[in-house]
């Protein structure tokens, strides 16, 4: 065989290779850049919003005087209008994170493991009222609020710290009766409630 055409298949196979190469690292780079973008989204979501005081009043009043004011077999849309905006903040914010799970645009562990318990106090009050209003509009309203309750309701705050290995202390006082560390100071840490929940006034685990 001529050497020429045998050099000449050789370069050109080279050079496909290189491409392909560069293509690939190319397309990675890319989406690790796009995981990073959603990445700021969602700590932006996690902080931003939920810290702010009118996000703050919506999720007190939706905990604690929804109920008692308005029969749970309301539409959302049916709500007065001082309920209903207090109502579509929390509604909508936590939709938001579900449709950024739903979508895998973010590592399920950040959402779950800082909004999952809230997430699923929200829902525990505003089912009724939500359900009423899918009765109406159809089955897709608010459906990202709730796959992120379905997921958060999967995964309890034990297996969360288990795939986390967050740490512990090796004591807490006896009274409180919560597990400690002791004697797994290195391994996955036991369950214990989340302490970014606590943060915001959560007692209990994701």
């Amino acid at each position: 065989m001529d050497v020429a055409i045998v050099t000449n298949a050789v370069v050109a196979a080279v050079s496909v290779i290189t491409v392909g190469v560069s293509v690939f690292f190319a397309l990675r780079q890319l989406r690790l850049s796009q995981s990073a973008n959603h990445t700021l989204v969602a700590i932006e979501l996690l902080t931003r919003d939920r810290m702010s005081d009118a996000f703050l009043d919506s999720q007190q009043f939706v905990l604690t005087e929804l109920s008692a004011s308005c029969p749970p077999g309301l539409r959302v849309s049916d709500l007065p209008p001082e309920a209903r905006k207090h109502v579509n903040r929390i509604a909508l914010y936590y939709n938001g994170l579900g449709q950024m799970l739903a979508f895998g645009v973010v590592d399920p562990a950040l959402l779950i493991g800082t909004g999952g318990f809230r997430a699923r106090e929200a829902w525990s009050v505003l089912e009724p009222y939500i359900l009423a209003e899918r009765a109406a509009r159809g089955e897709s309203y608010l459906a990202n609020f709730e796959h992120l309750v379905v997921l958060a309701t999967e995964t309890p705050w034990p297996v969360a710290v288990r795939k986390l290995r967050l740490r512990r202390f090796g004591s807490y006082p006896a009274s409180l009766g919560l597990v400690t560390g002791a004697g797994d100071a290195a391994g996955p840490a036991p369950a214990a409630d989340p302490v970014g929940e606590r943060g915001v006034g959560s007692a209990g685990s994701v």
